[in-house]
């Protein structure tokens, strides 16, 4: 074999060549004529540096004519040799120029803020630089992509952002709408952008209305949108589909709600997502402990509990989230405390179910409130009476896992599944441990249940392990167990992100916060609560509330 290896100048003295040639004006093939005066450049040159070039190459001497010479020289010049040289005051037209010609130039920045991230974006090669700019990106987007910096990103960088799961938007409503303001920026130009571009568009999570009106808004302008909404309004009937379609993260906050101590169960631990920190609410004066808790629209309900003679309650209040302030509600027909409670929505009103848990002894007993009533109705039974149990909706259906039984007065893994349309119970597939003080959610259309206890020889003994089931196929499945033994944890759903907080094991209180990572299968630290928090519900509410 043949080798050589060239001197270490050998590129270096190439490109000086091909630079000298385009000054003098040898072999150029392609140049620009701005205001009288011709600049010479070899096409091939240009292209290796932006595919603008070589797609748009008429367009360029119409970019040009925008900026000063020794702007369009400064570029060239890149083009050529990677380097640039230009007084302080025409860096921003530089950066313009290049942003124009999606030309890449490497800049360095000191700090990335709100007032630079976007330009971090294209104009840095800094991988870590990058990383914290696009996150103040898809955290501002709302307001970011109103600017005249967003505007001016190439396609590239705008489907990047809008693909993003980590995206922060009020609905996917203003997705569409910042695609349609930087397609309309530069219509002429962009028009082929807006198919590629929509496919970034979540279009199954836009309400049908709104899908009709963009169907009727793009029928004479781009075919294949229109097949991209056309199928979107199919998707919307497949609820199969809906459940795999991720909603884009919103604007919101979680409110952590209760407690075993009447101290921490008076105030709220509220996790901002924008600033990700915790802060504890003023006392709101809920004097009982061990309640439920569910969001009614614009409403936090504080279901029954114990109160400071440790008997259990039927007092019903609300906060309201848009003043803090508390206010009472009827009542329920049974005294309970250590229950639980979901909600399910109607098409007109919301359905609020307290379920068993301990009042004069077990109970089986099942209260619903309707909000367009107000009262509290005795519904079917459950199959078995339990205490510090969970209970969860998936699919119109409320599945009870575990608990104390009353029966043997000891853990239960039986699953209890009530279904609305026909007001009664079933049993559904056993959990593989029998557990009470445990918390599930639903999280990407399973059931998962996580932590709690066991009294074996007046012993307490916390659990880590956790496992989610699938309704479809009526099976329990063992998933990644938690960084601590834990009981009275607060599962939550936030940011498409599953979460674990709080919590205790035989000796101490946590006020830790998990964050579940689905690439490394792993719990990881994050930012922890205000105070310890035993036996609390975790809450997703309007990023405007007022608690």
């Amino acid at each position: 074999m043949f080798v050589v290896k060239s001197m270490s100048d050998f590129a270096a003295k190439r490109v000086e060549y091909l630079y000298d040639a385009m000054q003098q004006d040898k072999k150029c093939d392609t140049g620009f004529t701005v205001r009288g005066r011709n600049f010479p450049a070899h096409l091939v040159v240009l292209m290796a540096c932006s595919e603008f070039f070589g797609t748009k190459e008429g367009l360029v001497e119409g970019i040009f004519s925008d900026f000063d010479f020794e702007v369009i020289e400064a570029i060239l010049k890149y083009c050529y040799t990677g380097e640039i040289s230009i007084d302080e005051n025409h860096v921003e037209k530089l950066m313009e120029l290049a942003n124009r010609l999606e030309i890449k130039i490497p800049k360095q920045f000191k700090t990335v803020d709100l007032s630079n991230c976007l330009e971090v974006l294209i104009s840095t090669e800094d991988s870590e630089l990058i990383t914290k700019a696009m996150d103040l990106t898809l955290t501002n987007f709302e307001t970011l992509h109103k600017t005249q910096d967003f505007l001016n990103l190439p396609a590239s960088n705008v489907i990047e952002i809008l693909k993003s799961d980590d995206l922060i938007v009020p609905s996917e409503e203003d997705v569409l709408n910042a695609v349609k303001l930087w397609v309309n920026h530069d219509d002429a130009n962009r028009k082929k952008e807006l198919a590629p571009l929509m496919r970034s568009v979540r279009l199954s999570l836009l309400p049908l209305e709104f899908l009709v009106d963009e169907l009727i808004t793009l029928r004479h302008s781009c075919a294949e949108c229109i097949t991209l909404i056309r199928q979107a309004i199919m998707d919307k009937n497949d609820r199969s589909f809906i459940q795999r379609e991720a909603p884009r993260i919103k604007k919101e906050k979680i409110a952590l709600v209760g407690g075993n101590y009447f101290d921490v169960a008076s105030t709220i631990d509220i996790f901002d997502g924008q600033k990700k920190s915790w802060t504890l609410s003023k006392d709101i004066g809920i004097h009982k402990i061990t309640f439920a808790s569910v969001i009614v629209k614009d409403w936090i309900l504080i279901i029954c509990g114990r109160d400071s003679s440790n008997k259990a309650v039927t007092s019903v209040e609300y906060i309201d989230l848009k003043n803090g302030q508390k206010h009472p509600l009827k009542p329920l027909n049974q005294a309970r405390c250590e229950f639980s409670a979901v909600t399910l929505c109607r098409d007109s009103s919301t359905d609020v179910y307290a379920i068993g848990g301990y009042g004069d002894g077990f109970l089986s007993s099942v209260e619903r409130w309707n909000s367009k009533t107000g009262d509290w109705k005795i519904i079917a039974p459950l199959l078995m009476a339990v205490s510090y149990h969970s209970a969860t909706v998936i699919d119109d259906k409320i599945f009870v896992t575990g608990g104390i039984a009353r029966e043997h007065a000891k853990n239960t893994n039986k699953v209890q599944m009530y279904s609305v349309e026909t007001n009664s119970w079933t049993y559904s597939a056993q959990m593989i441990q029998a557990r009470h003080g445990h918390s599930s959610i639903a999280f990407k259309g399973k059931l998962y249940v996580a932590g709690g206890n066991t009294t074996i020889q007046k012993s307490f003994i916390c659990f880590d392990n956790v496992e989610h089931y699938d309704p479809n196929a009526n099976v329990w499945t063992a998933f990644t167990k938690l960084p601590k033994l834990a009981s009275g944890i607060s599962l939550c759903c936030f940011q498409n992100k599953l979460l674990c907080m709080g919590g205790r094991d035989i000796d101490n209180y946590f006020s830790d916060v998990w964050e579940y990572d689905e690439t490394r299968k792993s719990w990881k630290a994050s930012k922890s609560l205000s105070k310890e928090r035993y036996n609390a519900v975790a809450h997703v509410i309007p990023y405007d509330s007022i608690i």
